[in-house]
């Protein structure tokens, strides 16, 4: 086990049992280098979020459902700061005619 795995053990109070098994079921995907593992600080959160999901009673099947759909909100979050940075870099008129077609399209299912 490299130091750094003995680390993120430690910093995510987790056995290395539990973290091969969550690595094993594709909850967790550390980075491979050349002398082991890289963790980082999402690595990090999303131990203590399975954890946090453990303790508030999800099951082993509820959880790779519940990671997944955290992925995917953190992916659309993602997209979005790309489209939003890309209508501010766009001249007045074109951003207020995004904005007036958002408004317009806010409450109502498109056509």
């Amino acid at each position: 086990m490299s130091v750094e795995t003995r680390e993120f053990l430690l910093n995510a109070h987790l056995k290395a049992e539990a973290l091969q098994a969550w690595i094993d079921a594709g909850w967790l995907a550390p980075r491979a280098n050349g002398e082991g593992r890289h963790f980082s600080e999402v690595d990090l959160a999303r131990v203590q979020l399975i954890l946090d999901l453990q303790a508030l009673g999800a099951n082993d099947d509820a959880i790779p459902i519940i990671l997944d759909l955290v992925d995917q909100l953190h992916g659309l979050r993602r997209v979005l700061r790309e489209v939003v940075s890309t209508v501010a870099a766009q001249s007045r008129t074109a951003r207020r005619h995004v904005a007036s077609g958002a408004s317009a399209t806010h409450w109502h299912e498109p056509k």
